[in-house]
């Protein structure tokens, strides 16, 4: 049972004091367990100040898939260009120094200083510099997966805070702009389709407004 002090901002669902799925009503970000339960809900900054201080049984189910749905208002992607030499906004460049106070140095890439990057959109996020991939190899080991599923789940807990408009992992999407269907099955639309890398199953895709 996660030991939490209850508030106007919290409800826990292993007290019988929030039922009912998704978000359709009620709080704006939910923590669901590995079956599908809720187990807690409140307000994103609420929510977020939990999935950092991650209780047993919220730590079993960030690591074990897409735990935690917020509904925030959609967010407009921006004009800010990237700066130079690492080729990030400054609202990216501050999600990847977030992630590395609070995960380590995962290793990261696709960004850059070209106008636009290798095998990559124009006019697509990583080439603007607002979006960035976060590796979790092999992704054949089960800790890697668990790893990455936590860094997917801290991403919408901290969505509205950070301007993170899209969080893509595992065949899964969550978006700001449909975020109140929460996580949604994510297809490849490109050729090769099944390629695991185009399944983002070795990398979190993240990117921000």
């Amino acid at each position: 049972m996660v030991v939490l002090v209850l508030s106007a901002a919290v409800v826990l669902v292993g007290l019988g004091l929030l039922r009912g799925p998704g978000l359709t009503t009620g709080p704006a970000c939910t923590v669901t367990s590995p079956t599908g339960e809720p187990i807690a809900a409140g307000s994103s900054d609420v929510v977020a100040e939990l999935v950092s201080q991650a209780p047993d049984e919220i730590a079993v189910a960030l690591a074990a898939g897409p735990a935690v749905i917020c509904r925030i208002t959609p967010i407009a992607a921006t004009d800010v260009p990237k700066e130079l030499p690492r080729g990030l906004t400054p609202q990216a460049a501050q999600l990847r120094r977030e992630v590395r106070a609070v995960f380590g140095r995962i290793p990261d890439g696709g960004y850059g200083p070209e106008e636009t990057l290798p095998g990559r959109s124009p006019n697509g996020e990583h080439s603007l510099g607002r979006a960035i991939d976060f590796f979790f190899r092999p992704y054949t080991d089960p800790e890697q997966g668990e790893a990455g599923w936590q860094l997917a789940n801290w991403a919408v807990a901290n969505a509205e805070r950070l301007g993170i408009r899209t969080v893509i992992y595992r065949d899964r999407i969550w978006t700001a702009r449909r975020s109140g269907q929460g996580w949604r099955e994510y297809r490849f639309r490109g050729r090769d389709a099944d390629n695991p890398v185009n399944r983002h199953l070795d990398h979190v895709h993240i990117d921000v407004a």
